[in-house]
């Protein structure tokens, strides 16, 4: 498919959403149609949808889970964190259920389940507002939600949970994350892209930080170069940090910020790690 013909459904595709939405604000359209806003970067709006929703459904999980990973993309932090671990509370104990994708849409999306999409969400709260002990134990709770065919889950779980170990101090544990994660995936195996499979790899030693900081976009279709980037970067960032090359993570992280990925949890977390680098 081609960037033109992309372009063109994804007008269509938002088009759909936002006149179904006019017509019948049920919770799918509503949910499908806030979703839409913020996969073109329009998160307001998109919090804007999920919040008339929940004022018609103030008990729909959905809503809750859908807002949090917004309220995260706009830097409220606490405010995201109030909603995910509201979405947790109310789908305690049920059953998994795989959230629907929406009807026309233009870009492949894995099929994730609402409990991995709230604990991986809420896990990342506790990180940026740099609670530990609890992002390791969301993260936790959300590797227990990946199915066994979703690499894009796993390893961003693992990931994330890496480097929150990390930032524990827990080398032990981080290593014993890294030692779970499959060996010889191909690129093929994921649907929306290996940069957290590369900053596995990176982590074990079977690929350089340069690697990472020169990243091809490949068969990659959701993601830009500086999406990639920011995301591959702040792995690469971290990593300097850990070994204690402060300077060489100062410089990562800059230039993760000379981008324009800003929605980007890369970018997010890397604008967090500058200023308060930059602060001391």
């Amino acid at each position: 498919m081609t960037e033109d013909s992309i372009r063109d459904r994804s007008r269509r595709t938002l088009e759909a959403a936002q006149a179904r939405y006019e017509a019948d604000p049920s919770l799918s359209n509503t949910v499908w149609y806030g979703r839409v806003l913020g996969f073109r970067y329009r998160i307001e709006e998109a919090i804007s949808v999920f919040s008339q929703g929940l004022e018609r459904l103030p008990g729909s999980y959905e809503l809750l889970r859908q807002r949090g990973h917004r309220y995260l993309s706009t830097r409220r932090f606490t405010e995201g964190q109030a909603d995910l671990a509201r979405a947790a509370e109310l789908i305690a104990g049920m059953a998994e259920w795989i959230e629907p994708d929406g009807q026309d849409n233009e870009l492949p999306v894995p099929a994730t389940s609402i409990q991995f999409n709230t604990w991986y969400h809420l896990a990342l709260s506790h990180y940026l507002l740099r609670e530990w002990d609890a992002a390791e134990a969301a993260y936790r709770q959300c590797l227990n939600w990946v199915r066994a065919d979703d690499y894009d889950g796993q390893t961003a779980c693992s990931d994330w949970l890496y480097m929150t170990l990390r930032r524990k101090g827990d080398e032990a544990g981080a290593a014993a994350v890294l030692a779970k994660v499959p060996e010889g995936l191909a690129d093929e195996a994921f649907v929306e892209g290996p940069s957290y499979y590369r900053r596995l790899r990176m982590y074990r030693g079977e690929l350089t930080p340069e690697d990472l900081l020169s990243p091809d976009k490949g068969s990659q279709v959701i993601h830009d170069l500086e999406t990639i980037y920011a995301t591959q970067g702040y792995g690469v960032g971290n990593w300097h940090l850990y070994c204690g090359e402060t300077d060489r993570a100062r410089a990562v992280f800059e230039q993760i910020l000379q981008g324009r990925s800003r929605f980007a949890f890369g970018f997010i977390a890397a604008e967090l790690d500058l200023r308060e680098m930059t602060s001391r």
